[in-house]
């Protein structure tokens, strides 16, 4: 695949996990343990680890990690780190895996579909549900960016113990790209005409899928763009890239929010410019209420980008010059207020009824990192 070429931040090819990375250093000394777990799902096996405290009694509730698009590893190249560090603290532990085709995963993650993502966590989670340490009871979600689309397909299958969604869509996945266009070149000081041109450019795109058309009238669309200034804004790449957008356009919906009837925590940052914050917002408290679901949280995080990181305008290159800056330092990579706002909710549902205190692994190898 050609990075270089691929536009499509958020709903396709994840370009700050693939351009961007590492944006974490790994902690030298982390508080909690690593053990590897496998599972298979669409007859591939899947690399995984399971993230406990060091040291704990009993069984554990655990969070599981659904990442956003990409080719993601199981720590989002270092990036979950420190949520990890604060998830354990407050007594539970996190799962999460390579996706498939990423390191030792089998598989391809470009063929998936938002429903064939959904079950893969299901096959994760009936994985986890087999230990002896896991708190069946007490297995819920965490999930960034596209995860907003399949957390709630997970959820209408197996009802988890509660959601935490991030930065969640709450429209189909091509509005969603002409926000992230719109917004992106609007910060960037584009011209209202140079944005009009790169929204019809990708309602072009919509069609060719819509028309079964073939690779070629994608690589002919590419090259009539270029030169244009503004032909890195907008989604670009090769037959790989085309064969995903096909997959994930064609068979487009908004996300399913009515199966989210369990605790749920959804949090976006103020100044996301690939996913309206307030309209998000909106959209849950709005569906929150007509479910009924009284366990809602629901809150915007000032001075926070896409990532949740300490961003005053929602750029790329702000977000990486902050992570670069406090690479070994994590904590204060994150907007205030947004990783206590979670351990906090996460203390208040009282899962977690055994102490942290003693580890016991009776029959996975623990590695330490």
């Amino acid at each position: 695949m050609s990075v270089g070429k691929i536009r499509l931040l958020l709903l396709v090819t994840a370009l700050l996990c693939m351009v961007q990375r590492p944006l974490i250093a790994q902690n030298k000394r982390p508080g909690y343990s690593e053990c590897d777990l496998n599972f298979n799902s669409n007859g591939n096996e899947i690399f995984g680890k399971l993230i406990t405290p060091v040291e704990y009694k009993g069984k554990l509730p655990v969070i599981v990690f659904v990442h956003g698009s990409g080719p993601e590893d199981y720590s989002s190249s270092d990036n979950y780190r420190y949520l990890w560090e604060e998830f354990t603290k407050a007594g539970f532990a996190c799962y999460s895996w390579n996706r498939p085709g990423v390191g030792q995963s089998q598989g391809k993650w470009y063929e998936l579909s938002m429903e064939d993502r959904a079950n893969e966590v299901i096959s994760a989670v009936n994985k986890l549900k087999t230990l002896d340490i896991t708190d069946t009871s007490g297995i819920g979600y965490w999930g960034i960016s596209q995860a907003g689309w399949v957390i709630p397909l997970v959820s209408e299958k197996i009802k988890p113990a509660f959601v935490i969604t991030v930065s969640s869509p709450v429209t189909t996945a091509f509005s969603q790209e002409l926000y992230r266009v719109k917004s992106e070149m609007k910060a960037d000081g584009f011209s209202r005409t140079d944005i009009r041109k790169a929204v019809a450019y990708n309602r072009k795109l919509k069609e060719m899928i819509n028309g079964d058309k073939p690779y070629e009238h994608f690589a002919a669309l590419q090259k009539e763009i270029k030169g244009a200034k503004w032909a890195d804004n907008v989604i670009g790449g090769d037959e790989v890239v085309y064969k995903y957008l096909s997959i994930v356009l064609k068979k487009d919906n908004p996300p399913h929010l009515e199966g989210l009837n369990c605790p749920v925590l959804a949090i976006w940052g103020e100044n996301d410019l690939m996913v309206p914050p307030r309209k998000g917002a909106a959209t849950y408290r709005k569906v929150m209420k007509r479910i009924g679901n009284a366990q809602a949280l629901i809150r915007i995080i000032p001075d926070a980008d896409h990532t949740l990181t300490f961003n005053h305008t929602g750029k790329r290159a702000e977000t990486i010059e902050r992570r670069e800056r406090y690479k070994d330092n994590p904590k204060e990579i994150f907007a205030p207020g947004y990783v206590s706002l979670m351990t906090d909710w996460l203390k208040r549902l009282n899962l977690h009824h055994n102490q942290v205190l003693s580890a016991h692994f009776p029959s996975m190898s623990t590695s330490h990192k």
